[in-house]
């Protein structure tokens, strides 16, 4: 093996490799590995051939399954057990990068890791699997179909990317780049819980630890010598600090969601109440072919009536933060208008999320919508609906409890 023989003639010496020395080591190293099956499965010679015959679709499979089992088992963005797998995710992923750098570089590796370095490749692309999908789920209950989409689609695709990224995985500045991106991911919406607190200080703290992190991780993966931990540790912080300074710009111009907040239910009635069981709320019986929309859309309205907008918001517990409701109406001449913002405080730890609704009278026909935002701007969810004047008579209302 070509890898193995440049690591045998380095032993022994103090100089560190040359970058042409370095390109060879990393090509023979991606060489032995292509197009063959796992380590653990050469055990199996049986399930190494399926796996060669079948390779193509590998990765979907494993992409598939990991998914739903994620979307199964991570419940609340607080879990402390969920928080627990994720912070040895990104622990696993740092020893790991740094045990691959120090082997790219041609330096002996401690012999606890001799078993365990050739199955680097796939443990680190589960590692980077299991934290996109669990951020997919946490952002996706957090995003709206509004400016937040963005970061959402971003996580999307470096989700379904990293299933066929596992032979590029030795390339340190890719490496930089999806370590840093998890981590400010991740602590986004840790520190949030651990302090109780929305405010947007922490997201530049969350910023500045995962550069720090990230930075010394490489750093010490680096040997020091001739140059070379300059020549390699340059691209590599270009990296970091440039995924650090994009997510940044994404946060404070409310591009991301607004994680660990979360919208679980929204809608429009014509009457909303709470009681010993929880808010009743009346609306128009739907036609048979949506019954599925429980909810006023269109919204007849009778003379002397008023619109409730209910919602219920999950936030971790012990958090306190203020919310609105924005109410505007589409005017053809100059597009939406807002007409009232109608603040609340919500308190943090109900699974089912902080319950209220907020009343509007005086409107009269047309397009109309809600957005429910942050004190800063960041959009949990929007109800688009349509007010029409009722018929005569006026359709029956059904009752339901939310509870």
């Amino acid at each position: 093996m070509v890898a193995v023989s440049y690591a045998v003639s380095l032993r022994g010496h103090d100089k560190i490799p040359t970058m042409e020395t370095y390109q060879e080591i990393s090509q023979a190293q991606e060489d032995e590995t292509t197009g063959q099956p796992p380590a653990w499965l050469r055990h199996f010679p049986r399930l190494a051939r399926l796996y060669r015959k079948y390779e193509r679709y590998f990765a979907i499979i494993v992409f598939a399954v990991g998914f739903i089992w994620d979307s199964l088992t991570m419940v609340r963005i607080d879990s402390v057990i969920d928080n627990v797998i994720l912070l040895f995710y990104l622990t696993a992923l740092a020893i790991m990068i740094f045990f691959t750098l120090r082997r790219q570089s041609g330096r002996d590796l401690p012999k606890w890791t001799c078993k365990l370095e050739p199955h680097f490749l796939y443990a680190m692309q589960f590692a980077f699997g299991g934290l996109f999908s669990s951020y997919v789920i946490f952002y996706f209950k957090s995003a709206s179909w509004t400016r937040t989409q963005f970061f959402f689609l971003i996580l999307v695709c470096l989700l379904v990317g990293n299933e066929f990224l596992n032979h590029r995985l030795r390339n340190p500045k890719l490496l930089a780049t999806l370590y840093s991106f998890c981590l400010l991911s991740f602590l986004a919406f840790f520190l949030p819980i651990v302090f109780a607190s929305v405010k947007p200080v922490l997201f530049l703290i969350a910023g500045a630890l995962s550069l720090l992190i990230s930075t010394t991780v490489f750093a010490l993966g680096f040997p020091m010598g001739q140059g070379y931990w300059r020549l390699k540790m340059g691209p590599v912080l270009a990296c970091i600090l440039t995924v650090c300074l994009s997510l940044n710009l994404l946060y404070y111009a409310n591009l991301i969601p607004p994680v660990p907040l979360a919208l679980k239910t929204a809608g429009i009635f014509h009457g909303v109440a709470k009681t010993p069981a929880g808010y009743e709320v009346q609306y128009v019986k739907p036609p048979f072919y949506r019954l599925w929309r429980q909810y006023d859309n269109p919204y007849y309205l009778a003379p002397g009536e008023a619109v409730c907008c209910f919602t219920a918001i999950f936030a971790p517990r012990k958090i306190q933060v203020r919310v609105r409701h924005v109410w505007s109406r589409y005017v053809k001449s100059v597009g939406w208008r807002v007409t009232d913002r109608m603040d609340y405080e919500i308190s943090g730890g109900r699974e089912g999320g902080f319950r209220w609704f907020t009343r509007k009278r005086m409107v009269t026909p047309g397009e109309w919508r809600v957005e429910v935002e942050t004190d800063r701007g960041q959009i949990l969810g929007r109800i688009d609906f349509t007010i029409l004047n009722s018929p005569d008579p006026h359709p029956p209302l059904v009752t339901r409890i939310i509870p």
